[in-house]
């Protein structure tokens, strides 16, 4: 038996399986990444108990209802291969399960069903509007104090800049999980990425029918964004100090430069493509490549093409904003002796906090290889 090339996989023992709506299956395990599977597909792998996929292959095509061929079988299998979901092949998938948020997401949706009423979103708005005047009219002093922590703590305040925005961003994608499990979706787990050491949340979207489902589902994260910002300026300004600082900052400078970003992936980009039926550019400069090359011919893509470049626009604005605000060097100590005038530091900080993002903090080294 060859394990390394799956030609008589073992199913791990030890996975759990719980059904979900929608004909789907969430399988879980302490030690290797979930995945949610056709309940079809997912009954199919139980077949996995060491024969040849040939031999089960008969049986395979039975319980899902279709006539695979063995490559295909074989091919979906080597998918699931790095999960760590078959005996005998090391575990490469970087997410690991840390527990199962349901419970309080399903008591939030059922108990404070006014969280998602439209008053309630305009008081959000609203408040996210008084949060970044009340920044702005006292941005000297803004300023002065990331100047000063930055000056005093150099180093940690890299390191915090990235470990205080993983709480924030884990209740981001709980709000998205909560919009889920108001339209009838299901909150699986929250877990951890070992490569970035930065949290996930896995839900089902299974129930998202209807385009308005799913955009509400996609604003569910900016919407708790703006109460954390809210929040986080309310706070510095109660008690002003460097803990407090160090978590204002980073969400201070995602909302003044990325919230509205229109990159492949984020929020408002799918909001828009929701929108518009149109699919979303892999980033700005993609879309920049395809307005030049083909400019918009219908109405719905002129407003597709007006979202992007008022984003872009504005992106641009803050970042001449912003670089003009920190143009003044930073006197920083790095160690005895070594004395450096840093000027930009917050820029750097997100230039620091996305390489981190990429891999520089490789967090995976810290566990060991699970089989």
């Amino acid at each position: 038996m060859e394990q390394g090339e799956l030609r008589a996989p073992v199913l791990r023992s030890g996975l759990h399986y719980r059904p979900l709506k929608a004909g789907r299956v969430f399988i879980h395990h302490p030690k290797i990444a979930s995945k949610v599977l056709d309940a079809r597909v997912g009954e199919a792998l139980r077949l996995c108990r060491g024969q040849a996929l040939e031999e089960m292959l008969p049986e395979v095509r039975t319980m899902i209802d279709y006539d695979c061929t063995a490559q295909e079988w074989a091919n979906f299998l080597k998918s699931l291969a790095d999960t760590g979901m078959f005996e005998g092949l090391p575990k490469r998938n970087p997410r690991v399960r840390l527990f199962d948020p349901g419970p309080a997401i399903r008591f939030v949706t059922e108990r404070c069903r006014w969280l998602f009423t439209a008053p309630v979103v305009v008081l959000l708005f609203l408040l996210w509007i008084a949060a970044l005047a009340q920044l702005l009219a006292h941005w000297n002093l803004f300023l002065d104090a990331v100047r000063h922590a930055t000056q005093a703590h150099p180093l940690l305040s890299i390191l915090l800049f990235y470990f205080c925005f993983i709480p924030i961003g884990l209740l981001h994608e709980l709000a998205h999980g909560a919009v889920s499990s108001r339209f009838g979706g299901e909150v699986l787990e929250v877990g951890l990425r070992k490569d970035s050491a930065n949290l996930y949340v896995l839900s089902s979207q299974d129930m998202l029918k209807t385009a308005r489902a799913r955009v509400l589902y996609l604003a569910g994260g900016p919407f708790l964004d703006m109460i954390a910002f809210f929040l986080l300026v309310n706070i510095w300004f109660k008690w002003p100090n460097y803990i407090t600082l160090m978590f204002l900052l980073p969400q201070a400078l995602f909302f003044l430069q990325f919230s509205y970003a229109m990159e492949g992936g984020s929020d408002l980009s799918r909001i828009v493509s929701e929108w518009t039926e149109i699919p979303e550019s892999e980033g700005r400069w993609a879309f920049l490549k395809e307005f030049f090359k083909s400019p918009p011919k219908s109405a719905m893509e002129w407003k597709r093409a007006g979202t992007y470049l008022a984003s872009i626009a504005l992106q641009l604005a803050v970042a001449a904003f912003l670089i003009w605000s920190f143009r003044k060097p930073v006197p920083v100590s790095l160690w005895s002796g070594v004395r450096l005038q840093i000027p930009f530091w917050p820029p750097l900080l997100y230039l620091f906090y996305r390489l981190l993002r990429k891999g520089s903090l490789n967090v995976s080294r810290l566990f060991p290889k699970s089989r």
